[in-house]
């Protein structure tokens, strides 16, 4: 077996800010009337205040103390369950957001005396929250043995907070003297699995340990923070004690332990009540993926073993492979499985106040399949060298198949669209030995980076990710992004041990990949040392290239990718045989016929071109020959003679160009004179530093290397074709300089959410977009703090791409929600949110719109179709305040009836948006 583990540990700020890394915060919106923002206990009068669950048990008016990311149901005194004499006991917890519950018990338990318990009498409210502290909820009662001990629970909850605090008060107002009182709480678990540190699940006996949980569907802890909780554990109910007292007559004692609630796994438990102890900790981030494909492992265990080899806690990864937590210093063993695949086991070290990451790739078991993307018959376009294209346009591919190839098709792909396009024509060239397909783009109901799908008769089928990015026009004002030097996965060779565990370089670029896909550039050109050995594809199943590739694929615009001398050049000393790492590129990322190339094209380097506007950008490859493969083509560095004609040619040809810039990876021999060949601009890495002047023409300008935690990014604008650079700006240690945290979770569930963008760094982004996740419920969408661009919509899920100007230094919140909005008393609102509506909708000749506005002002009223394409401006003007009515008769602009389909009015005024769906039915 082969391990797959890569780990490495970086600073991270503080052990509170590790943990909000690793909480999502969650918002539930309940009916009118019962719960506000932030944290609130109430009764509860609806159903839809209830939970779910095999042992959700709550009813009408019992009560709920809730914030943002948990909810606890306390019965009212009249509702009695089995087991427990009374009410007024913890019944029901979940997460906020979903509100299921797997405990079916938990009720105040007292000395070992079975049943013995607090016999509540009385329920109250003695805090809402509405004051801005902690809500609570007071129950009393007596000792069901002895009607003498009066007993006083509040629960509690803080906005924000993921754990309950209980606090007991009891007065012994008797002549009993008890000693040695225990004091606690019972729990019957029903579906969910004991967990103590230490002893791992269905724990029996008497434990002593800090805490316990249980997981499932939901998992919940518990724990005293001033003391250890011990007590004896049967196969369902589980009698844990807090602390034990001498209770002479009229003494009184009183004892605190906290809940927590957390998700499907013990993990986020822990992280949680290791918070609420004051542990010291370190976080952990564990990726896991398959060896084999790349593709997250979700649902895969992680567990943790201490130092004396006992199970301290287990992660479960959710949907993209990750699983977090917080673990005390130390040594830990985590062994990580998951369902047909073998298990794999390293060790790591916990240190205080750091972050670990660790990144496991899990083999199949049995045998390896097939794995990447090898690029049987597209040429281009191609994940590496993409094309950009608007409806309309007629776009080349490039196939390679025999020449009697016939029934070419192709589509484009995205999530469930799956968009044919007309074969304008198909030609074999037998002096490239590639075939011509010029297809025509469709109209297409979303603008995004597609993938290509091409097949022909003869089980002929290929698929190119992020293939071709699909615009509705060309823009004149823009940015690109240049990357460099990326060196995945590590900056270790393959003679350090280490190399085998270590994916830093990973890491680092996933943290640059989402600054770009934040930013939204029209492309990225990245130049070379894209991985650090080219040659370990399958050496070792190294997998070098398929990770790589699959890393890219993450990102959300085209990248253009040149070849560097880490990516071509092989090593000398590793055993994979001369020009495996030349090879393995064309294998992964381009043209095997390099390899012996055709009469009518002789080249053999990989270079290429492309406009965008005025521009014409130029990728040339770049290496050093370190295997000496083919010295007497490549020599030792490049660029060769022919490459080097091949260039000017074709800059030659770029005759109606307003600007040229040349990207590749480092010009080893200078035999590059931008003056002479008329290039603006020139784009480089290798150094791994920056260099160049950013105001001296033309622009000759090294870039920092990603790698080694430099995560250096540059921008690049483009206003009419002229070029201005801007220097490098870096991603931070965490990737937190640039950053959009979502309230609640940002997943499709929730009816509004907001995001905090915050941008620490001196450069502004004003083309940057957030893409939110939302119900499809057909009412209106409301942005506040951006600009509502396209809609895509997936059956019952919303996607709304969101446009908003990022300033330098900057934090700043967009929101978007459903339906009406409610303006708090007092607010100078731009808009009367709610007051937006369409008659008749459907429509199928022509539909009044309404809306009012609280105060004069300028709006701007338009018709987009889905793909956020302009239609119709129906007003632009400063209107007075009251209601306005605007007809529109189903045209554009220039009077053109619309077909029949799906539209949206947008409605703009003082940064605020109200977008309403329109159906039209010819």
């Amino acid at each position: 077996m082969h391990r797959r583990t890569r780990w490495n540990i970086i600073s991270a700020p503080s052990p509170g800010q590790a943990v909000l890394l690793l909480s999502t915060l969650l918002t539930m919106h309940l009916a009118a009337g019962d719960a506000v923002s932030g944290v609130s206990a109430y009764r509860i009068t609806s159903p839809d205040s209830l939970f779910s669950g095999t042992y959700a048990d709550g009813q009408l008016h019992d009560y709920m103390l809730e914030n943002d990311r948990i909810a606890v149901l306390i019965s009212d005194i009249g509702h009695t369950e089995y087991n427990a004499l009374s009410g007024g006991n913890l019944l029901d917890a979940g997460s906020s957001d979903d509100r299921v519950d797997t405990v079916a018990e938990f009720y105040t338990y007292f000395d070992d005396d079975w049943p013995r318990q607090a016999v509540y009498t009385s329920i109250t409210i003695i805090d809402d929250g509405s004051g801005g502290g902690p809500a609570a909820i007071r129950v009393t009662g007596t000792d069901s043995q002895d009607s003498a001990l009066t007993v006083v629970t509040i629960y509690s909850l803080g906005d924000g907070d993921a754990a309950l605090r209980v606090t007991t008060s009891l007065q012994n107002t008797g002549g009993t003297h008890y000693a040695n009182f225990e004091l606690g709480d019972a729990f019957n678990w029903g579906e969910c699995r004991k967990w103590a540190p230490g002893f791992g699940f269905a724990v029996s006996g008497t434990t002593s340990e800090a805490w316990l949980a249980g997981a499932a569907a939901v998992s919940y802890g518990y724990v005293s923070p001033l003391g250890e909780v011990w007590g004896p554990h049967g196969s369902y109910w589980s009698d844990l004690n807090c602390v034990a007292v001498d209770l002479g007559p009229g003494d009184d004692a009183e004892y605190s332990r906290h809940f927590v609630v957390g998700a499907a796994d013990v993990a986020s438990v822990a992280t949680v009540i290791h918070e609420t102890i004051g542990a010291p900790v370190g976080a952990l981030r564990c990726t896991v993926t398959s060896a084999a494909s790349g593709d997250p492992l979700p649902s895969a265990t992680i567990d943790a073993f201490d130092d004396s080899e006992l199970v301290y806690l287990q992660m479960l990864t959710n949907l993209s492979g990750l699983g977090a937590t917080t673990l005390p210093p130390g040594s830990w063993r985590l062994v990580t499985s998951a369902s047909g695949h073998l298990p794999d086991e390293t060790w790591i070290s916990s240190v205080e106040d750091d972050t670990t990451f660790v990144e496991i790739a899990l083999d199949i078991d049995g045998e390896i399949p097939a794995i990447g993307d090898t690029l049987t018959i597209l040429r281009r376009p191609l994940l590496n060298i993409p094309a950009i294209v608007s409806p309309g346009d007629t776009l080349r591919i490039d196939c390679a198949a025999n020449p009697g190839t016939a029934g070419w098709m192709a589509e484009l792909r995205y999530a469930s669209l799956a968009l044919p396009m007309t074969v304008l024509s198909a030609v074999y060239n037998p002096g490239t030995t590639w075939w011509q397909l010029d297809v025509l783009i469709p109209d297409v109901p979303l603008y995004e980076l597609y993938d290509l799908h091409v097949s022909a008769d003869g089980e002929i089928d290929d698929l190119s990710w992020n293939a071709v990015r699909v615009i509705p026009a060309v823009k004149d004002d823009y940015y690109f992004i240049h990357i460099t030097d990326t060196h995945l996965p590590t900056h270790l060779y393959v003679d350090d041990p280490a190399s085998e565990t270590d994916s830093t370089s990973m890491i680092d670029l996933r943290e640059v990949i989402g600054d770009i896909n934040l930013i939204n550039p029209e492309f990225v050109l990245l130049t070379g040392d894209l991985v650090n050995e080219g040659e370990l594809e399958d050496y070792l199943y190294r997998r070098y290239y398929t990770r790589s590739q699959r890393l890219l694929a993450e990102l959300q615009v085209p990248v253009y990718l040149t070849a560097g001398n880490h990516d071509l050049g092989g090593w000398v000393q590793t055993p994979p045989p001369a020009g495996t790492a030349r090879r393995d590129w064309w294998r992964f990322y381009g043209w095997p016929r390099l390899d012996d190339p055709p009469a009518d094209a002789p080249w053999r380097t990989q270079d290429y071109s492309f406009d965008y506007g005025p521009v014409h950008f130029v990728g040339l490859e770049a290496y050093d020959n370190y295997d000496l493969w083919r010295e007497e083509i490549y020599g030792e560095t490049s660029f060769i003679s022919s490459q080097l004609q091949w260039l000017q040619d074709d800059l030659n040809a770029a005759t109606g160009s307003t600007s040229r810039v040349l990207f590749y990876h480092y010009d080893f021999k200078h035999e590059l004179n931008l003056n002479a060949l008329g290039v603006d601009m020139a784009l480089w890495g290798h150094i791994h530093g920056n260099s160049g002047d950013i105001h001296a023409h033309p622009y000759d300008l090294g870039t920092d290397n990603t790698s080694r935690g430099n995560r250096a990014y540059r921008l690049v604008r483009v206003s009419g074709g002229v070029l201005t650079p801007t220097a490098t700006v870096w991603a931070g240690s965490a990737g937190e300089k640039l950053r959009a945290e979502f309230t609640p979770a940002n997943d499709g569930s929730h009816d509004e959410v907001t995001a905090q963008v915050t941008n620490e760094l001196g450069e502004a982004f004003e083309h940057s977009r957030l893409r939110f996740l939302m119900p499809n419920t057909g009412a209106d969408i409301v942005v506040d703090g951006g600009t509502l661009q396209q809609v895509h919509e997936m059956d019952s899920l919303l996607v709304c791409y969101v446009g908003v100007e990022i300033a330098p230094h900057s934090s700043q919140m967009v929101t978007v929600s459903l339906g009406p909005t409610a303006i708090a008393a007092g607010e100078d609102s731009p808009l009367a949110l709610g007051h937006v509506e369409s008659l008749p909708n459907p429509f199928s000749s022509a539909t009044t719109l309404r809306y009012s506005l609280p105060r004069t002002q300028r709006i701007r009223l338009a018709v987009y179709d889905a793909t956020g394409r302009e239609l119709a401006v129906l007003a632009e003007e400063v209107e007075q305040a009251g209601e306005h009515v605007v007809r529109w008769a189903g045209r554009d602009d220039t009077g053109r009836a619309l077909p029949s389909g799906v539209y949206f009015s947008r409605l703009e005024a003082a940064g605020r948006t109200i977008t309403r769906k329109l159906v039209l039915t010819r």
